[in-house]
C-alpha cells in the first residue's frame, strides 16, 4: 500500500520517470555506448509483479512504461543522438531470495543494461543491490532503511 501521506499519481509518475532517466543519463557517460552509438538504452524496472504484492509492483511497471513512453515520444535520449530507452521488466516476486535472484537473471540475460530501479520493499532492495553493485549497474531506488544507506554504494 503506498505512503498514507498526500502525493499524486502524478508525483509518483514524476519520481519514476526522473529516476529513469537519471539512470539513462547515466549511460550518456558509459565510453562503451559512445563507442558503439547505440541507438537504444536498457533500463531495467524490478518490481513484485506477482504475489501478494502485485498490484503495488504492476503499478510500478505501468509508471516506468508511462516514463519510458514519454522520454521516447519526445525524441528518445538527445545527449546520445535521440537514442531511444528499452523498459526491460523482473518480477521480485513474494520474497527477498526471488527478488535477488531477478537481478541475478537481469544481468545474465541483458548484459548490455544501463541502469535499473526498483525492488521496492527495503528487503527486496537490500538483495537487488547487493546484487547491482557487484556487477556495477547503477541502481536508484525509494528504498531509504540505514542498513541500504548505510553500505556505501
Amino acid at each position: 500500500m503506498w505512503p498514507k501521506h498526500k502525493c499524486s499519481s502524478v508525483g509518483r509518475r514524476a519520481g519514476l520517470a526522473a529516476g529513469i532517466a537519471a539512470a539513462a543519463l547515466a549511460a550518456a557517460f558509459s565510453p562503451a555506448l559512445w563507442a558503439q552509438q547505440a541507438k537504444e538504452i536498457k533500463v531495467a524496472v524490478i518490481a513484485p509483479i506477482s504475489g501478494p504484492w502485485a498490484r503495488q509492483g504492476q503499478l510500478i511497471q505501468m509508471g516506468a512504461e508511462m516514463a519510458v513512453d514519454e522520454i521516447n515520444q519526445k525524441g528518445g535520449i538527445k545527449a546520445l543522438g535521440g537514442a531511444r530507452l528499452k523498459l526491460v521488466v523482473a518480477d521480485a516476486g513474494d520474497s527477498a531470495e526471488k527478488a535477488k535472484n531477478a537481478a541475478q537473471r537481469l544481468i545474465a540475460q541483458e548484459p548490455d543494461l544501463v541502469g535499473g530501479t526498483g525492488a521496492w520493499l527495503s528487503t527486496f532492495t537490500l538483495a537487488v543491490t547487493e546484487v547491482t553493485e557487484r556487477a556495477q549497474l547503477p541502481w536508484i531506488t525509494l528504498s531509504f532503511a540505514d542498513n541500504i544507506t548505510d553500505r556505501g554504494f
